[in-house]
């Protein structure tokens, strides 16, 4: 289906003679294709929502809007495949519609429901959303998480066979209103105690629609299962489902996984020679972000939810074994000295910005006591882990079949800095990959994993979700102490044709759409 629509879209679109006028027509600029070709100079020329040529501009040619590009490169704007940047649509206040934090690094469209988090009423949260108003495009994923907390609540039971039904026909009903596919974040609560095959018989309701498995896999380190034990169960998933398999923010997490990449990539070069269909994403830091809870404590301990947790604590034979095994959990992410509190709750405010060690030390206490303490009273921060190093990132980085995406969340960077960061130090300082390949990972390829038809590429028929910029301007605002500041140096970004920054400047033009697969 994508490919006969892209096929269409090539063939079908009509031609610009010199009496057509467009919208907006970008001239002078360095064009990136957003396949990995090779970058040429020629103009862009879009009518509504669509590009109509790429090259020569026709003689007579007249344009409501001409955009100067000397000096800058022009781009298909930026996919990102696993962000919480719009988690909670359609329920989300205009500022967050807005997803300036993404516009302004050169991201129109995001993925809704990463982690597992997705709707189970596509249909109509996609409807509500696209009502409300979008800044950027968005495409939703349905959520194992959201299912198996709907059917089964927060039990670490196994499912039973009337469940897994109930769970396969809610799957199959939000794949029918238009999903790209399943998400999962095995790693999280509740979703850690569903077992490899109660996962597979759940996600393999989406089969006969196609898509992705997107997950955040079920041990990014040495928690469980162990690292490559955990991304064969991912591939088994998506293979075994008929999908093809996203390692969401691939990584190698903490000390005992450290130099680790290429035989996470060489898994996946094996599971392809078998016909699988695997790939995945990353985001160029060495903090990830995750729950202080989720962090550090095992998942025994949080079967049941908070009252359960409450209870063992408060049993001293449970309550050493569940400290014994958060210090074995702080060890392998680095250290009290590795997580910063980045947010929270009006409890939380005190900690913000401080290291778990240094909350530990003003208490007076062992750190995993006091992280102990803090969950205990309802102060589940969020945390920046620094759990990666800069060899791992860039062997992940080369790889043909990693794209880009931020994993953007409150109180990290990443949300607002991502993809200038990578341009920056990856691409223009380094350098670690080129700049098509950048583009590419961040746009076209995208894309066609997903199936988001017409969007990604700078080709006559597609969607003109565009960017034009200066690399050399382009800056990374946000720091993990202000990780609120916008990115600086995107000149323009149009969304299906309309500009959402105009020289710089946010317009807050609300042109995003919200896309069903088809």
């Amino acid at each position: 289906m994508a490919m006969t629509g892209l096929l269409c879209a090539v063939c079908c679109a009509p031609a610009l003679t010199a009496q057509d006028s467009l919208d907006v027509l970008i001239t002078g600029g360095r064009v990136y294709d957003g396949r990995g070709g090779t970058p040429r100079d020629a103009a862009v020329g879009i009518r509504g929502d669509r590009i109509v040529f790429v090259g020569e501009v026709p003689a007579g040619t007249v344009a409501r809007q001409r955009i100067d590009a000397r000096g800058q490169i022009v781009t298909p704007g930026f996919i990102d495949p696993h962000t919480h940047a719009y988690e909670g649509l359609p329920r989300l206040n205009t500022e967050r519609r807005r997803n300036l934090s993404s516009l302004m690094q050169g991201i129109t469209t995001v993925v809704l429901g990463a982690d597992g988090r997705g709707p189970l009423e596509v249909k109509a949260v996609l409807e509500a959303s696209q009502a409300a108003g979008l800044g950027t495009n968005t495409y939703a994923l349905t959520g194992f998480g959201t299912v198996r907390s709907k059917v089964m609540g927060n039990s670490s039971a196994p499912a039973s066979a009337e469940q897994i039904t109930t769970m396969r026909a809610l799957i199959a009903k939000a794949m029918e209103e238009g999903a790209f596919g399943v998400g999962s974040g095995l790693f999280y609560v509740p979703q850690t105690y569903a077992t490899t095959d109660e996962v597979l018989q759940v996600v393999s309701a989406a089969k006969p629609f196609g898509g992705v498995y997107d997950t955040h896999q079920r041990d990014e380190s040495s928690y469980s299962i162990g690292l490559f034990a955990s991304t064969r169960e991912a591939i088994r998933i998506g293979c075994e489902s008929g999908l093809t398999t996203n390692i969401g923010h691939i990584k190698a997490l903490g000390v005992d996984m450290w130099g680790k990449a290429d035989s996470v990539l060489n898994i996946m070069r094996e599971a392809r020679a078998r016909g699988c269909t695997v790939v995945g994403d990353q985001y160029p830091w060495t903090a990830s972000g995750t729950g202080l809870s989720a962090a550090l404590m095992p998942r025994w301990a949080q079967a049941g939810g908070r009252d359960s947790l409450r209870l063992r604590a408060a049993d001293p034979v449970q309550r050493a074994r569940l400290l014994a095994d958060m210090r074995e959990n702080l060890r392998r992410r680095g250290g009290d000295s590795t997580l910063l509190l980045i947010n929270g709750n009006a409890e939380a405010a005190p900690y913000i910005g401080k290291t778990l060690k240094q909350v530990a030390q003003a208490a007076g206490t062992p750190a995993v006591d006091a992280a102990l303490d803090l969950v205990l009273r309802g102060i589940d921060m969020g945390v920046a882990s620094f759990n990666m190093i800069e060899a791992d990132i860039e062997r992940f980085m080369r790889d043909p079949f990693i794209m880009t995406s931020s994993d953007g969340s409150d109180g990290h960077p990443r949300l607002y800095a991502t993809y200038p960061r990578k341009i920056r130090r990856y691409v223009l300082d380094k350098p670690v990959i080129s700049m098509e390949r950048m583009i590419a990972s961040a746009s076209g390829q995208v894309a066609a994993t997903y199936g988001l038809v017409d969007r990604g590429e700078l080709r006559a028929g597609a969607f003109a979700d565009v960017l034009v910029f200066d690399p050399q301007a382009l800056r990374e605002e946000a720091t993990y102490t202000e990780p609120r500041k916008l990115a600086s140096g995107m000149r323009w970004v149009l969304v299906n044709g309309v500009p959402a920054v105009q020289e710089g400047v946010a317009t807050n033009a609300m042109a995003g759409k919200a896309l069903r697969k088809r």
